[in-house]
């Protein structure tokens, strides 16, 4: 039996980041018809050329996405774009610079963004093509709205008794402290201190975010002496080096380093959450999690200023204990002109924080391009096979550098952004995703390989 609608594939980078949400996503489109293909984004790529064509929802427009997105063009698969990083940047030059790339951008037939920041940005680009451009939001974010909190329920109910009341640090210094050494993209300058007058931008960033790095590493082991007898709890970027932080740490015994799960049960759990320039700080300030965003160091042009005006601002050590004595203590509160303001600052960045949720303003663009591109976009055999030669070429490249140490596609980093998922486990999400909403009764998991499944309305099918 033939599906009546377009399949969708929805990749999934980071897990503990977005496969709740872009499951949530596939569950909207299969209740609507669509059969969905969802899971690791590397193992999708790795099996691309045997997956059935698609509207494809890319993850981003950057140079990096170039290669893919010209086999999956080739291979016949309609490609529509949101940015997963598209929320938090340094400026809107340095936006379209290290995250906008034409190529990538030119294979879009419509794009989906944040909110209407997000969407100016991109209509800003030397390399828009005029495609459409909806404020979706972004599914993400409905996993914090309260009508999905109770999907975390058991997962806070855990933390709770598992850490009792504490403090949350979130860290977002990849480019300086790795998983792998060798891929650091901001080498530690050999003079520390504020960038030279006349540095470039690279040069002048390392200087900044090092000095706010170095402040994060010695803040550790004050903190916990401070409060003893609460647990300090460091959940560093997906990319980072674990190790780094418990050296900081000097053996304290009430502080943990961790990555595990989606942020969001975290953040509802605890306390407060200390960061500088980090996404949790605005995903805190959506789910009251009482974000303090730690300052030590300023900079104009070096700082990412949307998380940071999202939360609490303290400017040194000093501030930062007092802040946390306070959110312990009970005494902490945002006045009313604050939060009036930090809601307007967040509805000019995201759209869908209340009414219709995002994966249902996606699952209409996806409509809306299967009626206008839909089977009908068919290249012709030569350019398909092609693709499926490209498609097979960088598969075979990949499992090389899979066992590559140091690589950034070796096979320890992947599994450290996508650990993995069982079936049961899929299907489980669904079905709660189910008695929180009323709906989904009818939509399935199955799995297809390894980490990628198909969530539809019909029973089980072959591999």
């Amino acid at each position: 039996m033939q599906n009546a609608r377009t399949p969708v594939i929805i990749p999934s980078e980071t897990q503990s980041r977005e496969f709740d949400a872009k499951l949530l996503l596939a569950c909207v489109l299969a209740e609507r018809g669509f059969p969905c293909i969802v899971g690791s984004r590397n193992e999708i790529h790795m099996a691309i050329a045997r997956l059935p064509r698609s509207i494809y929802i890319g993850k981003d427009v950057r140079h990096s996405s170039d290669r893919i997105s010209g086999i999956l063009r080739r291979l016949g698969h309609v490609i529509v774009a949101l940015d997963e990083e598209g929320l938090v940047y340094y400026s809107r030059d340095s936006y379209l610079r290290a995250r906008v790339a034409r190529p990538s951008l030119r294979a879009t037939t419509e794009l989906m963004a944040w909110g209407p920041d997000n969407a100016m940005a991109w209509r800003e680009s030397p390399h828009y093509h005029g495609v459409p451009i909806h404020e979706t939001g972004n599914a993400r974010v409905d996993m914090m709205r309260p009508e999905l909190r109770p999907f975390f329920e058991g997962e806070v109910k855990a933390l709770e008794q598992r850490f009792g009341r504490f403090i949350l640090i979130n860290t977002n210094f990849g480019s300086l402290n790795h998983f792998f050494p060798n891929l650091t993209a901001l080498k530690e300058p050999e003079r520390p201190g504020p960038p030279p007058d006349n540095a470039d931008w690279t040069t002048g960033l390392a200087h900044h975010r090092y000095r706010i790095f170095n402040a994060f590493l010695e803040l550790v082991p004050v903190l916990a002496a401070r409060h003893p007898q609460t647990p300090i709890v460091i959940r560093p970027h997906p990319a980072e080096n674990h190790e780094t932080w418990w050296r900081a740490a000097k053996g304290a015994g009430n502080v943990h380093v961790l990555h595990e799960g989606n942020v969001i049960p975290w953040l509802l759990a605890t306390q407060a959450v200390i960061h500088n320039g980090c996404t949790t700080g605005l995903e805190g300030r959506i789910v009251d999690a009482r974000p303090i965003a730690y300052r030590p160091f300023t900079s104009d042009t070096y700082d990412l200023e949307l998380p940071n005006s999202l939360s609490h601002e303290v400017f040194d050590e000093a501030q930062l204990l007092e802040a946390t004595d306070a959110i312990l203590e009970g005494r902490f509160a945002i006045g009313a002109d604050k939060a009036s303001q930090q809601r307007a600052l967040l509805e000019r960045h995201i759209a869908a924080l209340d009414g219709r949720l995002a994966v249902e303003r996606i699952a209409d663009v996806v409509e809306g391009v299967e009626r206008a591109h839909g089977s009908r976009y068919s290249p012709g055999l030569g350019v398909r096979l092609a693709g499926h030669v490209a498609a097979e070429w960088r598969s075979l490249q990949k499992r090389r550098n899979a066992t590559t140490p140091r690589h950034k596609s070796n096979i320890a980093y992947t599994r450290h952004r996508f650990p993995g998922i069982e079936l049961p486990k899929v299907q489980h999400c669904i079905d709660t995703f189910g008695r929180i909403l009323g709906r989904f009764q009818r939509v399935h998991a199955h799995a297809v390989h390894g980490n990628i499944f198909r969530i539809d309305l019909r029973g089980p099918v072959s591999a």
